[in-house]
């Protein structure tokens, strides 16, 4: 029904001031083999995930002047208040005027974020999903992922409420290093301890407090904690041919120059190099 009415809808979806705003996530259809590009919380909506982070609230917000932004509210083993957020870029398919591809950052998993800012933590990968907006009014939008997978979302009320215009604009800090770091140290010397003693019951409580301090390890060797300054030095030397020939078109005039000069002196260079090893005249300058 929603969407034979939503076919017919004018304005189209993308061209709708009402597409704007902050929503509920109240229900979804998604297969098993969809959760991973769920856009309603990909892993953390799965059946391991949510057996560990217990959901209590599922947000999305579409911002000027093409921002999507999702958020899983959640408390870790039903006690400890978390969140995971995603940050992405609209880009517009077909012509239909109500598919788009939104192409997200890496999620940002972060801890108890009214004490002092929260700690945050970047994890996991860049992904992107389709979805297409098949019915929208001023009060309920219905989205259809690219995979069959249905959407239902409600403006307002505790979406406008979530932070949903600062979800993913954290980065990991020192702080959330060290105590993620200090935990991790602290379960896994905890759990041995317990492991070694001689009391059934204090050996049994080993192993969550092991699995905890394993999972935390995890959390930042998939956050790219551990080498974060490898894979940046890895990707500064293959920045692509393409990238630099940008970099060099937005550069001035004077630096455009002043770079073709050294390139010339550099491949002049090369060359009185390569004729004395062959025994060869050098050219001249």
């Amino acid at each position: 029904m929603f969407q034979e009415v939503g076919a017919k809808q004018e304005p189209r979806p993308l061209e709708n001031e009402l597409l704007w705003g902050n929503y509920n996530v109240v229900y979804t259809s998604t297969n098993r083999s969809q959760e991973k590009r769920s856009p309603s919380g990909g892993r953390f909506r799965s059946r391991i995930g949510r057996s560990l982070f217990q959901t209590t609230g599922l947000y999305q917000s579409v911002l000027k002047p093409g921002i999507v932004t999702n958020k899983v509210a959640f408390k870790l083993f039903g006690l400890i208040p978390g969140a995971v957020g995603l940050r992405g870029k609209v880009e517009p398919v077909g012509t239909n005027g109500d598919t788009v591809k939104v192409d997200f950052e890496p999620p940002v998993l972060s801890f108890a974020e009214s004490i002092n800012g929260g700690l945050h933590l970047r994890i996991g990968k860049e992904s992107d999903v389709t979805l297409t907006t098949t019915y929208l009014d001023e009060r309920v939008r219905v989205g259809k992922g690219s995979r069959g997978s249905l959407f239902v979302f409600t403006r307002g009320g505790a979406a406008d409420k979530a932070g949903m215009d600062v979800v993913g604009r954290q980065s990991t800090a020192p702080a959330t290093v060290f105590t993620l770091a200090s935990t991790c140290i602290a379960s896994l010397l905890g759990g041995l301890a317990l492991f070694l003693s001689a009391m059934p019951l204090l050996q049994a409580l080993s192993f969550p407090l092991m699995l905890l301090g394993a999972g935390l390890g995890f959390l930042l060797r998939k956050g790219s904690i551990i080498q974060a300054g490898q894979e940046a030095a890895v990707q500064k030397q293959e920045l692509p041919a393409a990238c630099q020939e940008a970099q060099q078109e937005e550069a001035s005039p004077q630096q455009q120059q002043q770079q073709g000069g050294e390139q010339l002196l550099a491949c002049k260079d090369q060359q009185q190099e390569q004729a004395a090893v062959a025994g060869g005249p050098q050219p001249s300058a």
